[in-house]
């Protein structure tokens, strides 16, 4: 029967020679592949205070990512160069207006007025309500939009006057029955379109009493019948 061949005892050790012998191969090649910082590397890191984007300013420029972050920021504070500061000054109220009235041909039928108390829209109201009637015509709802727009982003009180010419006898208030009533009809509607705080609004209804023209012929009636929403100022105090 042939013998088995016997074993070499010190066989582990080749095996655990081989097994050293890749570990060291395997850790020259890590430091080799770790490179030493070069100049300006180390000149960035220096300058490098370890906030905000400093620390990755490098990989950033390489990558594109840096000049989208920065044309990002930059529309971010081109969008706030754009809008408007809060609004203090009736005046930016005045100049929004004339543009409006003028891409829209309502210098006929429109005033504007700064006075001590505030800013005044003078609106003609037959271009508003039909002869004698309360109810808002739709041709001109889109006037009462724009307003409605412009008091939402300012925060002053405002009043609204109704005012009628002198075909209406005080023997019933007629004049100033319709007169309030037209001024609470425009009143609820510009609160509505923005849902506006209604605290802020007043009306009232003087009827024939405050024309601004005499009564004596048509023209002057037409322009006596009228709805003004007053603006007040903000006291500088406040």
């Amino acid at each position: 029967m042939e013998e088995e061949p016997k074993k070499d005892p010190n066989e582990w050790a080749l095996a655990y020679g081989d097994m050293i012998t890749l570990l060291m191969t395997f850790f020259v090649l890590i430091i080799a592949m770790s490179s030493p910082k070069t100049d300006e590397e180390i000149e960035l890191m220096k300058k490098s205070t370890g906030i905000g984007d400093n620390l990755m300013a490098a990989e950033l420029k390489d990558s594109g990512i840096f000049k989208k972050k920065v044309k990002s920021q930059t529309k971010i504070m081109v969008d706030a160069y754009d809008l408007l500061p809060p609004i203090d000054e009736l005046e930016l109220i005045k100049e929004d207006l004339v543009v409006f009235m003028e891409d829209n041909e309502l210098f006929d039928v429109i005033e504007l007025q700064k006075t001590k108390e505030g800013f005044t829209i003078r609106i003609m109201a037959d271009i508003l309500f039909d002869t004698g009637d309360i109810s808002l015509k739709l041709e001109y709802l889109y006037l009462l939009d724009k307003i409605a727009e412009l008091l939402s982003v300012i925060p002053n009180n405002v009043r609204i006057e109704g005012h009628t010419d002198d075909r209406y006898t005080d023997n019933n208030n007629t004049g100033d029955k319709l007169s309030i009533a037209r001024a609470s009809r425009v009143c609820d509607y510009i609160i509505n379109e923005e849902m506006l705080l209604s605290s802020r609004f007043g009306v009232a209804g003087y009827g024939r009493k405050r024309p601004l023209y005499p009564n004596t012929n048509d023209n002057n009636r037409a322009l006596n019948r009228r709805v003004e929403v007053i603006i007040k100022e903000i006291p500088q105090d406040v």
